[in-house]
């Protein structure tokens, strides 16, 4: 865990103690977290397609038979515990929370890339930023990729 990440988790613990609503500061706080789970880095969207490992099933088989470029433009980044339960996890346990605790709760959730439609059965079920990782998930298999999408389009 490298000093960005520690100065963005003490950030939010500070915001968590404090604040009742998450204003747009706290949400890329979180993004930029979830992004160094992901990937070991912050990046953009199609760069983190590009090289997020977790992938749906499905997407990988979009991956295979359309190439990077397809995969990209149908995919999105998704997390499996919304970033509004993460805040409300921080929330209520922020008097308590060390960095290597919050640290540990980003890498446990890393995005999964999915499909577009994977992603609209879950907003189609209610479950866009509810639910636990087994009920948005339902009947979606997670793959964890041996490489990165873009070294698999070779």
């Amino acid at each position: 865990m490298n000093n960005i990440i520690k100065r963005r988790i003490q950030f939010l613990i500070d915001a968590a103690k404090d604040e009742d609503k998450k204003d747009q500061a706290i949400s890329y706080a979180m993004r930029v977290l979830s992004n160094y789970a992901t990937i070991g880095k912050d990046a953009g969207s199609e760069s983190i397609k590009k090289n997020n490992c977790k992938v749906t099933e499905n997407a990988l088989i979009l991956l295979k038979e359309k190439g990077i470029k397809i995969f990209c433009k149908e995919t999105i980044n998704e997390h499996p515990k919304p970033l509004e339960q993460t805040w409300q996890w921080l929330k209520e346990n922020a008097h308590t929370l060390s960095i290597d605790d919050v640290w540990k709760e980003f890498c446990k959730y890393k995005m999964v890339t999915v499909t577009k439609e994977e992603d609209n059965y879950m907003k189609g079920r209610g479950l866009n930023s509810k639910g636990t990782v087994e009920e948005r998930y339902l009947n979606i298999k997670i793959i964890n990729l041996p490489k990165p999408p873009f070294e698999l389009d070779k």
